[in-house]
């Protein structure tokens, strides 16, 4: 019977640790580097949390660096178990951790710490360029955005994570990849082409809030997701709040907002402005109101100024009811509220109204008197742009094709 037990308890342990040459080597190096420190040193703190990126990368990997950390008889693997402790980790990363220091007290090394303190004790808090930092580029008019994560990664360097989302809703991209302080500035001037606003920083918690949200389309679609996903968003939730919502709403007043009729009567001002003033509605949405005003224009019957504008207008105030189905009101929604988020974060706090009023009025079903001046101007654009389109020249429709209608470079 105990030769059974031992058998088993050797297996568990066998499977638990089995690790690739590669990871055995990183591993060593790992311990080596954990060993040269001093526990009571001022970086010591900075020096651990500069690991968190590569112990949490896989539970085998970390389950081998804690174990290796309890067989070291010594006051740096102590810390280093005790400060991991604190971090969210799997169940079998919190058993090994808790076995880990266990063995280590049995030895006499794990001091127990005292009730209460003279003083609190005062953490040296991360230098202001090694903390996580996220960007959004302005949505575009058919919901196409941009949004990049940047994490401290161990040592010096950074993890980057690049998504670039469609106007389906799903990741055209996600890609995670390793870089020096220097390619992260690199990598953000390229994107940008150099031109400030491009990009704006948003809360990190929210940037999780984005990639989550896309998520669940994958989710409900039984779709698989990037293979960059998973890593970003494991260290994304270890270390940031799940949140509940756009972020808009902690800075803006919806209540306010919605007893302001003006700003939504006033709203089709935004069509004139950045980003807005390059939306337009898919072709197929609008291609049979297109088709009702081409009738109208080439008529043979003649009628009357009056009773064409009439007729125009109808055409119109038909397409929008037609048209914003709940699917695409809640698609518009979406991507006003991040509008208006970029709206209120780069100082302009009345646009940024107006667009978070037009997408809180999206909820309601838009019907022939609507006074959503914002949606029906929309139509009302991307219709003449149909029925008189301007033929672009070879040069300008090669420099659409590379550069985003918010400017964005997605680099290759």
């Amino acid at each position: 019977m105990a030769k059974k037990k031992h058998a088993k308890r050797a297996r568990k342990r066998h499977d638990r640790i089995t690790l690739t040459e590669e990871d055995r080597t990183q591993l060593q190096m790992l311990l080596d580097r954990v060993m040269a420190q001093d526990p009571e040193g001022e970086t010591f703190i900075q020096f651990v949390e500069s690991l968190k990126p590569l112990i949490q990368r896989s539970v085998p990997f970390t389950l081998a660096f804690v174990e290796a950390l309890g067989s070291t008889p010594s006051p740096v693997a102590v810390k280093v178990l005790q400060i991991l402790q604190k971090i969210p980790a799997e169940k079998p990363v919190r058993r090994a951790l808790k076995t880990a220091l266990y063995r280590l007290e049995r030895q006499g090394l794990v001091k127990e710490e005292e009730e209460s303190e003279s003083e609190p004790r005062v953490l040296i808090p991360r230098p202001a360029d090694r903390q996580a930092e996220a960007w959004a580029s302005w949505p575009e008019s058919q919901g196409e955005r941009g949004m990049v994560l940047k994490l401290p990664d161990a040592g010096r360097g950074y993890v980057m994570a690049i998504a670039v989302v469609t106007s389906e809703g799903v990741f055209h991209e996600f890609e995670a990849i390793q870089t020096t302080r220097k390619g992260v500035r690199a990598l953000l001037d390229k994107m940008t082409g150099g031109v400030e606003g491009r990009l704006i920083e948003i809360p990190v918690e929210h940037f999780r809030f984005l990639i989550e949200e896309v998520a669940e389309i994958y989710q409900r679609q039984n779709h698989a997701l990037p293979s960059g996903y998973e890593p970003i968003h494991k260290y994304l939730a270890s270390r940031v709040e799940v949140v509940s919502g756009p972020h808009v709403y902690n800075l803006l007043d919806e209540k306010e907002i919605v007893e302001d009729p003006i700003l939504l009567r006033t709203a089709d001002s935004l069509l004139e402005v950045q980003p807005f003033v390059t939306w337009r509605l898919p072709e197929g949405l609008i291609q049979s109101f297109v088709e009702k005003m081409k009738e109208l224009s080439e008529s043979r019957l003649v009628i009357s100024q009056s009773a064409q504008m009439e007729r125009t207008a109808q055409i119109h105030r038909e397409a929008v009811a037609e048209i914003f189905t709940p699917e695409l009101r809640q698609h518009y929604r979406r991507l006003l509220e991040e509008t208006a988020l970029l709206l209120h974060l780069t100082d302009r706090p009345q646009e940024a109204k107006r667009a978070l009023a037009v997408a809180i009025d999206l909820e309601n079903e838009i019907g022939l008197l609507t006074e959503d001046n914002f949606i029906l101007g929309l139509v009302k654009r991307s219709i003449a742009n149909e029925v008189g389109p301007q033929l672009e020249g070879a040069e300008e429709q090669a420099k659409r094709e590379r550069i985003t209608e918010s400017g964005l470079i997605i680099p290759r």
